[in-house]
């Protein structure tokens, strides 16, 4: 009897035709025209592989948490194909109400200097290899590992987090206000 008949439950996602998909063990590497991605799923419970032009991921236990990491799986090889051929892009909004925000970028660091009047410079770590823009009041983080753009954004948010201060009146800070793949924009405000 074949492993793909004892599978209960798989799912599958089709491979673009300028994305090259390999596996080793379990680990998928994705390559398109703006890099490539690679990502292990160390999972015991589930069986990937690649059947011509899809991606097959399926599992042997019926169970509702095994079918959740299925769905997982796919989820990441999904994001991994979309960032390989599009890439992702966080627009930030820089806002302030009477001292000018200043930011820089350092190496994998963002300064964020003159926040609230502060005479201290707080600092973003950058995750990856993302690049960042900045203009006047809006700064861009941009890749192709979306976990990388978001997880930068959200550093550079979070450095703006402020404290024992009433959050209606003080509403200074870098705010993430539109989400890109690609061509398709998701607007957050």
């Amino acid at each position: 009897m074949s492993k793909e008949l004892e599978l209960v439950y798989h799912q599958t996602i089709e491979i673009p035709s300028d994305c090259q998909v390999s596996l080793e063990d379990k680990t998928v590497t994705v390559k398109g025209p703006k890099g490539t991605l690679k990502r292990s799923f160390p999972e015991r419970q589930t069986t990937i592989k690649i059947q011509g032009s899809e991606v097959y991921v399926g599992t042997d236990i019926s169970r509702k948490r095994s079918r959740a990491l299925v769905g997982m799986i796919i989820a990441h090889v999904r994001n991994m194909m979309l960032g390989v051929r599009l890439g992702y892009e966080y627009q930030m909004k820089i806002v302030y109400s009477h001292f000018p925000i200043n930011v820089e970028v350092q190496d994998s660091t963002v300064l964020i200097k003159n926040f609230l009047g502060e005479r201290g410079v707080r600092k973003a770590r950058v995750v990856g290899d993302i690049k960042i823009r900045t203009s006047e009041d809006e700064i861009f983080v941009s890749g192709i590992d979306i976990e990388q753009v978001a997880q930068s954004a959200a550093n550079i948010q979070q450095a703006c987090k402020i404290r024992d201060k009433d959050r209606r009146v003080f509403m200074d800070g870098i705010y993430v206000i539109k989400k890109t793949k690609g061509d398709v924009v998701k607007s957050i405000v």
